[in-house]
């Protein structure tokens, strides 16, 4: 009898400790939708993005742009005739979102950084990605096709696929950070005096376990500290084990062809994430971290001192061919402001942080790899003078 009350005790303990969690997470978020109350896009444009979602995994489908033609014309449908407030269905990766944007470059300049499998995603996407890179067998490792090239050819239809690993940085409110691989579909082609850039991705499986990391000083920064402990920063959710679930893309880059010096940029996005297999995650939620994501793009990308993608992947190779002591070394700056700087930080000063970065010993934990992606981060933004701990030179 005893054990029987105890045992029903800590059940209501934990389930009111969850139901607490969940309120938190979901604060300021838009509430939970019936399928009723979720009606989504036109069915048409719903229509198209299913089909393109369940192309990512078929590699025998060869997408027309009929098929796409719904969503094409929601698409580049004017900004101000559009209802804004429209939001994709949700589907099994979760609640979905919609968002455009102009971002002030031509299309050459975006694909030729972005889509350049040597150029890494972390010099890109500083404050979003902190490491990544195409799996072998992808399209755009064995066929070596430029398509930044085939922007000028742009007379038929073009389709490449491909495996991707990514691994984000410490999430703004868990502190998690997680790591994944994504199925990607690209598709370039024409459409009514456009030339339209897709890319849909597809997560595979769920993630790796969330681990914990931080953000150091303000995210618009992007330093960031990374651990090998699971769970969270976040008060009262550290002992949790999280993961990304599932989530799909799909992103529309389309310019009034050849001389533009504008691209316009569509997403649709969706995200499945939490613990014990609850998906706590909400519109509002992935709409902020999409508007963090493509403020961080946006900054590297409209820059007109970000270096060459030649002098990039030159840089990159650099640090690929130093030795770990190297790295480490060429860290050490990095690493003693930030010992310097744990102390006055209430995440840094804690113990599983404290361990690592005191005596400037926080680079002697990291892999090459991670050094490698670390230094790159240190590498743009000190080209393009973003305030940082520290101010590296190239090798």
């Amino acid at each position: 009898m005893f054990n029987t009350i105890q045992s029903s005790m800590h059940a209501v303990r934990l389930c009111v400790r969850v139901l607490c969690m969940l309120a938190m997470l979901c604060v300021g978020s838009v509430p939970a939708l019936h399928a009723a109350d979720d009606p989504g896009m036109p069915p048409a444009v719903e229509t198209s993005l299913g089909q393109l979602i369940a192309a990512v995994r078929d590699k025998g489908v060869t997408v027309d742009a009929a098929e796409l033609a719904s969503m094409l014309d929601y698409v580049i449908t004017p900004a101000e005739t559009a209802d804004q407030k429209v939001m994709p269905k949700k589907r099994a990766q979760g609640y979905g979102i919609f968002m455009r944007e102009q971002i002030n470059v031509p299309m050459e300049r975006l694909v030729r950084y972005c889509y350049d499998p040597e150029v890494p995603p972390s010099v890109l996407f500083p404050n979003s990605i902190r490491r990544g890179h195409w799996l072998a067998g992808s399209d755009l490792l064995t066929t070596g096709v430029k398509l930044w090239d085939k922007l000028g050819e742009m007379d038929a239809p073009l389709q490449l696929r491909g495996v991707e690993y990514e691994e984000i940085t410490p999430d703004e409110f868990s502190g998690s950070y997680y790591g994944y691989n994504l199925d990607r579909l690209l598709i370039m082609l024409p459409y009514k005096g456009h030339r339209m850039f897709i890319s849909v991705s597809r997560q595979q499986d769920k993630s790796s376990v969330g681990k914990k990391g931080a953000i150091v000083g303000q995210d618009t920064n992007w330093d960031y500290v990374y651990t090998t402990e699971d769970g969270a920063t976040a008060r009262g959710i550290s002992w949790m084990d999280t993961y990304m679930y599932d989530s799909s893309t799909v992103t529309v880059f389309y310019d009034n062809g050849p001389g533009s010096t504008a691209t316009q940029y569509a997403v649709f996005k969706w995200l499945k994430a939490g613990w014990a297999n609850l998906n706590v995650v909400k519109r509002s939620h992935i709409l902020s971290g999409t508007r963090r994501f493509l403020d961080g793009f946006r900054r590297i990308i409209e820059d007109v001192n970000l270096p060459s993608a030649e002098a990039i992947v030159r840089q990159m190779r650099t640090y690929e061919a130093s030795s770990a002591t190297e790295l480490v070394a060429s860290m050490q700056p990095f690493c003693r402001s930030l010992e310097a700087k744990s102390a006055e930080d209430d995440i840094l000063s804690r113990s599983e942080f404290k361990e690592i970065i005191e005596n400037a010993g926080y680079a002697a934990h990291l892999t090459k790899d991670e050094l490698v992606h670390d230094l790159m981060k240190q590498f743009i933004k000190d080209r393009l003078g973003i305030h940082s701990l520290v101010s590296l030179k190239a090798s």
